[in-house]
């Protein structure tokens, strides 16, 4: 996860950084490229943090596309709120980056969550179930302005009438997309439309655990008549990485306390390297550590991680993860 906002926001993300700059998150970018991480992904919000310091993730990640240029490394948001761009906009927007980063970019969408970003910045803000039918009906225009010559779509929420999108996708058929929920309902959703299910921290922690939510998304692949093995799943995780014990211990002492809760409902704490593991899947350990907390997440499914280095503007976390841990885990 590139670090393109400052504090210790409602994500916890990047509790050491101050103030985002340009030169602070491309030395970061080139740093997970160098560490041979597979992945870049940003956040789609506009104002996290304390200091409100964000850059917003679609222009962002067109200047990732050139940054990485040559290189195979996978950019995308996670996940791409529903809420925020026309989902035929917003198909453009990726057919162009995908462009631009030679076929390397995923379409990470959500229903959205932060009401208090969409209240500021004049966005609608439905009840949850009108959101997921928005994804449901936007995502099926995005799938229509990916594939086909003269793209028509008219549902409740969305219609569009020969809004070409040329020249397509370098991707066949499309650029993976990316569901990233945990409810219910968006277990369903996923299963019908992901290329790749994204399960985050707030939605492991909403409702019945984990281990029965990636039974039920078994369960509702097969329903719709699809490979359970043909569905990518990935798992987003904050990791602390240090190999000498004492380095590790003062690390965590200046990032910890951070605030903890369900989205819009953050009024906790997670005080400690203890309650991180417990309560938030926290990766906190040496690299040999790291690597073991890791197994039981590849034992439920997820074979791919997307990984939050909260020790950032520090890179020696992402370094370690990528010199010591991933050799580990192949």
């Amino acid at each position: 996860m590139v670090g393109c906002y400052a504090g210790a926001g409602v994500h916890r993300d990047t509790p050491l950084l101050e103030h985002v700059d340009r030169d602070t998150v491309v030395q970061g970018v080139d740093a997970a490229v160098d560490a041979g991480l597979d992945g870049l992904w940003a956040p789609d919000h506009f104002m996290l943090g304390p200091n409100h310091e964000e850059f917003e993730v679609w222009t962002l990640l067109s200047a990732i596309a050139e940054r990485t240029h040559g290189s195979d490394i996978d950019i995308g948001p996670l996940v791409g709120s529903i809420t925020y761009r026309n989902p035929a906009l917003l198909a453009k927007m990726a057919t162009t980056v995908d462009h631009l980063s030679d076929g390397r970019v995923r379409l990470g969408l959500g229903c959205g969550w932060h009401r208090a970003e969409h209240e500021a910045y004049g966005y609608d803000f439905p009840p949850v179930n009108e959101r997921i039918d928005m994804l449901d009906e936007g995502i099926q225009v995005i799938r229509a302005m990916f594939t086909e010559a003269e793209p028509d779509f008219s549902g409740d929420h969305y219609e569009i009438s020969d809004a070409f999108n040329e020249p397509k996708p370098i991707q066949d058929p499309h650029p993976p997309i990316v569901v990233g929920g945990a409810g219910p309902r968006m277990l369903r959703l996923a299963a019908r439309h992901a290329d790749e299910w994204n399960v985050e921290i707030s939605g492991r922690a909403r409702g019945k655990p984990i281990e029965f939510k990636a039974r039920k998304f078994d369960e509702y692949l097969e329903s719709e008549g699809r490979d359970p093995d043909e569905v990518e799943r990935s798992w987003l995780a904050h990791c602390i990485v240090r190999e000498d014990p004492d380095e590790l211990d003062r690390l965590c002492e200046e990032i910890f306390p951070l605030p903890w809760g369900e989205e819009e409902d953050v009024d906790d704490q997670l005080s400690t390297p203890a309650e991180a593991r417990e309560k938030g899947d926290f990766l906190i350990g040496s690299p040999a550590e790291v690597a073991e907390q890791i197994e039981p997440i590849r034992e439920l499914g997820f074979e791919k991680l997307q990984l939050i280095f909260p020790d950032f503007p520090s890179t020696r976390g992402m370094e370690l993860f990528g010199d010591e841990v991933a050799p580990e885990l192949r």
